[in-house]
């Protein structure tokens, strides 16, 4: 997971936005979709290569859970905990609100209205539109390319690509959260080696 939050951070860094009126239109549809739903269950899957994961995450105002292969990531929306399962260790830093990955900040990864890169129509097909977004700042590199249901704004799939990476991320499950978001809890992972770098 760790190489995989490592191209999408690099992709989804924050840049300064313009984009033509279509797009933007569908950017705000998916910012009012996600939105409406309030604290929200995403299922997803995962490919990177050869790489395939199913995941999930919960959304509550600034706090998420994430569960993928043998990580959790949780964050209260001022400290992130990723734990590593099978390495038994546990990193601890300062949440970065304004980021836009889904691995690493779910709470903003579908908010691209006004905000950092310029969108574009690449393809139509069907009910569904894809966007390609980019980062004005030319000293972040790749390309976000953002799949939407047009009726509906509902996020289908979001891709990073960043030289010869290409992760897909889709969303095969969108659902109203009627509970709270699992927290950190440090009893639970006695024993794990713990890294702050906070």
């Amino acid at each position: 997971m760790r190489r995989i939050l490592v191209v999408i951070m690099a992709v989804c860094s924050v840049a300064v936005c313009s984009a033509d009126e279509r797009s933007q239109g569908v950017l705000r549809s998916v910012a009012e979709y996600v939105r409406a739903l309030g604290a929200y269950d995403a299922e997803f899957d995962v490919a990177a290569g050869e790489y395939r994961a199913k995941g999930r995450y919960g959304v509550a105002g600034d706090a998420y859970h994430i569960k993928l292969d043998q990580a959790e990531v949780y964050s209260d929306g001022k400290v992130r905990y990723e734990v590593d399962h099978e390495r038994k260790e546990v990193n601890i830093d300062v949440m970065d609100l304004q980021n836009r990955n889904i691995l690493d900040n779910p709470t903003r990864c579908f908010d691209f209205v006004g905000a950092d890169y310029s969108a574009m129509v690449y393809t139509e097909a069907g009910g569904e539109i894809t966007l390609l977004l980019r980062a004005n700042d030319t000293s972040i590199e790749g390309d976000i390319y953002l799949t939407v249901a047009k009726n509906t704004g509902r996020p289908r799939k979001i891709v990073y690509v960043l030289y010869d990476d290409r992760i897909e991320v889709n969303i095969t499950s969108l659902e109203r959260r009627k509970d709270a978001v699992a927290m950190y809890d440090a009893s639970r992972y006695k024993g794990y080696e713990i890294v702050d770098f906070r």
